[in-house]
């Protein structure tokens, strides 16, 4: 079975896949229609490992350009430069017609805080923002901080933190995790605190 994009004549097709994670990306096999039909289908696109942002807009992310492939194919291995790092993988036509894909298969090495990386923190994780907003979750530490981002780093070196919450007034620093009672966690308004949510 093979996913197949609608003909648009407003924007190039893509296809996309979110990884759940950050992943440092090496290779990449993509497979077409193995029939010997349409080789057209899988031509004249781009593939861009996105690292998202707080939006939930795909092109508000940083892109890496891992490859370009001009010419139809059946199958192609495509090999990322080094230090292609993301979280979302999209194919995308550089025109209008349509885009086939059978199969895909990425390998790459999941990146997951600080201590199993020797890159800077803005290329290992990175965290949504939410000022004004305290975090209902489980409490793992706390402790006083200077400012937030010296909180949000103890939260990303933190196995099980998935939230910083930073009160602005008393400086202290409180870290979370999810809830795993059944109940959800979630965001409340609260003036005197920010909360930094850790992808």
């Amino acid at each position: 079975m093979c996913a197949h994009t609608d003909r648009n004549d407003d924007q190039p097709p893509w296809w996309a896949v979110d990884l759940l994670n950050v992943y440092d990306i090496n290779v990449i096999d993509i497979y077409g229609r193995t029939d010997d039909c349409c080789p057209n289908d899988l031509e004249n696109f781009d593939v861009e490992i996105i690292l998202p942002t707080c939006s939930k807009d795909l092109d508000k992310g940083n892109i890496y350009h891992c490859h370009y492939q001009a010419t139809g194919s059946q199958i192609i291995t495509i090999n990322c430069p080094p230090n292609t790092r993301g979280r979302i993988v999209r194919i995308k036509r550089r025109d209008k017609k349509t885009l086939v894909i059978c199969e895909i298969e990425i390998y790459g090495d999941q990146i997951n805080s600080l201590l199993q990386s020797d890159v800077s923190l803005s290329k290992t994780a990175y965290a949504c923002g939410k000022i004004g907003y305290g975090y209902i979750g489980p409490v793992l530490d706390t402790s006083v901080a200077k400012h937030d981002i010296q909180c949000t780093r103890k939260c990303i070196t933190k196995t099980a933190c998935t939230a910083a919450e930073y009160d602005k007034k008393t400086n202290v620093c409180t870290l979370k995790g999810e809830n795993t009672n059944g109940t959800q966690s979630f965001l409340f308004q609260d003036i005197d605190k920010d909360v930094y949510i850790i992808h």
